[in-house]
């Protein structure tokens, strides 16, 4: 017998600042238990009642060790399990019941020594529906329950395993070996072991977890939506985390795995529970199971309540792509915490139960992977295109639609046409659209081959490296490299600016896998092949119109200079061919030569007084392109000085 003074439980409560309301709620028992406890009403109260609020007032017994060090005692002739398919034991024989009586039982047992009203009761039922005689029914179906329970061992009739108390009924755990009460004592145990024996707290949540055979009250589905049952649903999930989160640090990452498996049963969206589950097979050596997992829950968030992966998902992705110590870093540290404060409020999930200080640093904490802004510099003002960067903002309304393909776009042309201005300018006016990042590389395609000192499988192991991926972890096959690539992009939005192609071949390994990416490319070519196979949007690029050639000579000259020699700009333009980077070289002659005058440029050209290459370097000598012989190129010279 276990003497306790009401005053010892008044005073802890006092100090840990919590309310009768407060401890009755979070230890499961009810207010008036409390009360009657601190006033001297209960002398010899239950061992679990004290191993609950013991744990929630961080109070010890005076004279003895604390109330929480022993669990109820496992053999008793009764045993009820409600975590999975509702099951009665009476020694080796399964009790078997009607439907009614097993709700009923699984109303009750799931809030063990409290009080459960009359219209709860009916509410569930009768799924709100309760016939005017509800009460009679009631009392009907609770004297059946009565009687296959029968009451405790070694007690009469007057202890009745489900007392009659005033407005409804109390279920007495006293003398029933409950599957519920074994979990929540085995968790306290455990959180009260962690600081100071943190392998035998794991050891502790193990047991505590391996009371769950599947969803609570499985085969009573009318009652999972019931209050009580949410909360102890959620129990099980807290607890899985912290077992998780303690099992990481310990290196023990395969133990937490099937348990998080079971929680995630009943919630398959909680985000903090799969960021957890993608952790621990990542630290057990299953990381092509955790991105798998990531690529999964991404597309159902999408598809199922239209949003994107919370912090806690991405900071677990980005962990398990490093998988160089920032999984142990992706857990919270243990922290000194007086006896009987929880790791989590029950009434919250995840980590926003933590406290404030706890939960900035409930996941990884390593330094977070930034989106890759690879995106050459815009430096001279960009003008005309207009064309050609409204079919380039058509590519997104193509990559927006889920079911189309691939948004490709090829910017095709000769030399010196402005390409690769094009593509850079649009893709700097776009990055909205593009939040994940953008990926750019010089294919270097019009250069000799030999001469190349870029290959195709060099661009996409900086990529791979660019997206957070540790070197040792970059296949060595181009073949699984493209696979890792696209699936790291799998379900995000990434621009990939692919510059200087000279065929095909040499950027189908650099393209995504997945809509919601885009892939613009530049080419001397076509890349016909492409535009076949892909599916890709083929601009080409021509000298510019008249008035776009007009609009970039008053934009680096001004609008006064311009306007005080009329028609010179547009003679300065016919003499450039209306090529946008001779024009611009020309119009920086000017601009570095205030004193010169348009006109005077343009006819120096026309008297042949001046060195073509000095004055007009784009008609010049070149290295030929591939499509191009030198001999052609010089015919071309000859031809415009005549």
């Amino acid at each position: 017998m276990r003497t306790i003074r009401g005053s010892e439980l008044r005073t802890a409560r006092t100090k840990a600042g919590l309310t009768q309301d407060e401890v009755a709620r979070r230890a499961s028992v009810s207010v008036r238990t409390i009360r009657h406890i601190e006033h001297g009403h209960v002398k010899t109260p239950r061992l679990e009642t004290l191993t609950r609020i013991a744990q929630v007032v961080g109070w010890r017994h005076a004279g003895g060790p604390d109330v929480c060090d022993t669990p109820a005692s496992p053999t008793c002739a009764q045993e009820i399990r409600l975590l999975g398919p509702l099951c009665v034991l009476s020694g080796d024989r399964t009790v078997s019941m009607p439907r009614k009586q097993r709700v009923l039982l699984g109303l009750l047992a799931v809030q063990p020594d409290r009080t459960v009203s009359h219209e709860e009761i009916a509410d569930v039922l009768w799924s709100g529906e309760a016939p005017p005689s509800y009460p009679q029914l009631v009392h009907t179906h609770m004297a059946r329950l009565r009687r296959l329970l029968g009451p405790p061992p070694g007690h009469g009739a007057a202890d009745r395993r489900i007392r009659t108390v005033r407005g409804g009924y109390v279920f007495n755990s006293t003398g029933v070996r409950l599957d519920l009460c074994h979990f929540e004592d085995r968790v306290a145990l455990a959180r009260r072991t962690a600081a100071n024996g943190p392998a035998t707290a794991l050891d502790l949540y193990g047991q505590a977890l391996s009371c769950w055979q599947g969803r609570l009250l499985h085969d009573l589905p009318q009652l999972w939506h019931h209050p009580a049952v949410v909360r102890v649903a959620q129990r099980h999930i807290d607890v899985a985390i912290e077992l998780a989160d303690l099992a990481l640090r310990l290196n023990r990452s395969a133990l937490a795995v099937d348990h998080l498996r079971i929680a995630s049963y009943e919630e398959p969206l909680h985000e903090p529970l799969q960021a957890r589950i993608m952790l621990a097979l990542a630290a057990s050596g299953r990381r092509a199971a955790a991105l798998h997992l990531f690529a999964e829950l991404r597309t159902r968030l999408k598809e199922e309540l239209g949003v994107e992966p919370s912090d806690d998902i991405r900071r677990a992705h980005e962990a398990v792509l490093r998988l160089s110590g920032a999984v142990e870093r992706a857990v919270p540290p243990v922290v000194d915490r007086p006896a009987g404060v929880r790791l989590l409020d029950t009434a919250h999930h995840g980590a926003a139960a933590l406290p404030a200080r706890q939960a900035a640093t409930a996941l990884d904490r390593s330094p977070a992977l930034g989106s890759p802004a690879q995106l050459p510099p815009v430096f001279a003002p960009f003008t005309g295109r207009r064309p050609h960067l409204a079919a380039l903002d058509g590519l997104l309304e193509r990559r927006r639609d889920t079911n189309g393909s691939l948004g490709i776009a090829v910017l095709h042309g000769p030399p010196d046409i402005g390409k690769s201005a094009l593509a850079v300018h649009w893709a700097h006016h776009r990055l909205d659209a593009f939040p994940d990042g953008q990926l750019y590389a010089d294919l270097q395609g019009s250069v000799e081959p030999a001469q190349r000192t870029v290959t195709p499988a060099t661009v996409l192991s900086g990529f791979i490296r660019s997206l957070g991926v540790r070197d040792d972890w970059i296949p060595d096959t181009t073949e699984e490299a493209t696979a890792l690539f696209r699936s790291l992009l799998a379900g995000r939005r990434f621009l990939v600016v692919l510059d200087d192609i000279a065929n095909a071949c040499q950027v189908r390994c650099l393209l995504p896998g997945t809509p919601g990416n885009a892939v613009i490319a530049t080419s001397r070519s076509p890349l016909v092949d492409l535009t076949t196979r892909e599916g890709a949007l083929s601009l080409a690029l021509g000298p510019l119109t008249a008035e776009e050639a007009r609009e970039l000579v008053v934009t680096h000259l001004g609008t006064e200079r311009t306007a005080a020699e009329p028609g010179a700009a547009e003679e300065l333009a016919a003499a450039c061919g209306h090529l946008p980077l001779a024009l611009r070289r020309c119009v920086a002659q000017l601009s570095a030569t205030p004193e010169a005058s348009i006109a005077g440029l343009v006819a120096e050209h026309r008297r042949g007084m001046r060195d073509q290459s000095n004055l007009y370097p784009f008609p010049g000598p070149r290295e030929p392109s591939p499509a191009a012989p030198r001999g052609n190129a010089e015919d071309r010279r000859k031809r415009s000085l005549t």
